[in-house]
């Protein structure tokens, strides 16, 4: 235990650390509040559920596809650059939105526009934060440990994120939810450009070359993760339809919490120590016992069975995809990493979208069984993914010019024990 805590206490203290850790943690916060606060703003304040659904989903469009478009820009540019830009952009946007939505007349058509243009100003936090992790500790067995600290701070703001948009809505006033997430996503970004010696660096006179979905480790991953995103949206959905099945609705947050608590327990456990199994074994693995895992929701009837079967199901999804994140910046060179980044969280967001949408058909028409079938479905097929794309998950040659903290990484302090 203490030989684990020491490995993550070893990673803070790596120079310059905290300068990009809190400021990146404070930036995508607003991941896990900016839907629900479009929704309960526009719902309360028009009345209208419909229309506050397709603004958020637009606005979650928005982020989806502009993300690896800014995350290139990133890499090429510099994130500097980049997050002074989105923090003006995502200030200008969604006050306009916030307005709009309070302006009585306003057309439909602005709401959206602004909505869309709120959610593509936002910029991929986590990749960045993520590329930097993987330029000072190239070459560090604790770069799983990072990636594992950086993984249970997405499963809180997932978690926690929604709770605190809920609370600002209904008790201080509509627009508060929202409002907190633009300024914590714009202040974040400002204090993050701040934070210039962990900043990726290209090497002069380096070429962009096309996107880098187009590179192998890459393309098998986001696969891979469409795959997660499409499992973890019908458990959702199929634990939403299961709680209502047994008459008690609130249950659906509780038995989706003990979900998060085993994944983030599993991850915070495997970034704890130094695993010497191959990451791409790892990976397929981890995807195998996520996927059985999950069957025995296809003939559990009672919480106290569901809760344990989606504990143990859980357990194996936050180290899963800790690795794959790590496959993808070990297998693309350092100027490329950001972007290759967030292609992942693309992949995901539209994985979690199908599967929504997929597993509430089916439970509607034939019960949550069948959503947890769609689950499991969805990771027999990353476990396919996982195991026939095995070999293009092979890392390249490390190029510590290519950053600007290569001396950074010479001087990085050991774990005590």
């Amino acid at each position: 235990m203490s030989a684990g805590v020491a490995r993550y206490r070893t990673v803070l203290s790596t120079p310059g650390a905290w300068g990009f850790f809190l400021p990146g943690m404070l930036a995508r916060f607003p991941l896990g509040m900016t839907g629900i606060s479009i929704l309960l703003f526009v719902s309360a304040t028009r009345g209208d559920y419909g229309t506050a659904g397709a603004l958020s989903a637009v606005s979650a469009v928005g982020y989806a596809v502009a993300a690896p478009q800014l995350a290139r820009v990133a890499d090429r540019l510099g994130q500097r650059r980049v997050l002074l830009g989105c923090a003006a952009l995502c200030a200008v946007s969604g006050g306009a939105f916030v307005a709009s939505v309070l302006s009585d007349g306003m057309p439909l058509w602005v709401l959206f526009v602004t909505a869309a243009l709120t959610g593509a100003a936002t910029p991929a936090i986590g990749s960045m934060v993520r590329a930097r992790w993987s330029g000072l500790l190239d070459g560090s067995s604790l770069k799983g440990t990072a990636f594992a600290l950086e993984s249970l701070v997405d499963e809180v703001i997932f978690i926690v994120g929604p709770v605190i948009a809920t609370s600002l809505a209904v008790g201080v006033g509509p627009a508060a939810g929202l409002i907190s997430a633009l300024v914590l996503v714009c202040g974040g970004s400002l204090l993050l450009s701040l934070s210039r010696r962990t900043e990726p660096q290209r090497k002069p006179g380096e070429k962009a070359g096309g996107s880098a979905l187009f590179l192998g480790p890459v393309a098998v991953v986001a696969a891979l993760n469409l795959c997660f995103g499409g499992m973890w949206g019908s458990i959702d959905m199929a634990t939403v339809a299961f709680s209502g099945e047994e008459h008690q609705r609130f249950m659906a947050g509780v038995l989706l919490g003990v979900y998060a608590i085993g994944s983030s327990v599993a991850g915070v456990v495997y970034g704890s120590r130094e695993w010497s199994a191959p990451l791409s074994r790892i990976l397929w693995v981890s995807t195998l016992i996520m996927t059985v895992g999950i069957l025995p929701m296809l003939w559990v009837h009672s919480f106290v069975g569901a809760g344990l079967v989606l504990l143990v199901a859980g357990t194996s999804s936050c180290p899963a995809m800790i690795v794959a994140m790590m496959l993808v910046v070990d297998g693309v060179p350092a100027s490329r990493r950001t972007e290759a980044l967030a292609w992942q969280s693309t992949a995901l967001w539209l994985g979690v979208s199908i599967g929504s949408s997929v597993s509430g058909h089916f439970a509607d028409s034939r019960g949550a069984q069948a959503a947890y079938a769609f689950a499991a479905l969805c990771g027999g097929v990353g476990f396919v993914i996982a195991l026939a794309g095995g070999r293009r998950l092979r890392p390249v040659e490390p190029a510590p010019a290519d950053t600007a903290t290569a001396d950074d990484r010479t001087n990085l302090p050991e774990p005590s024990h």
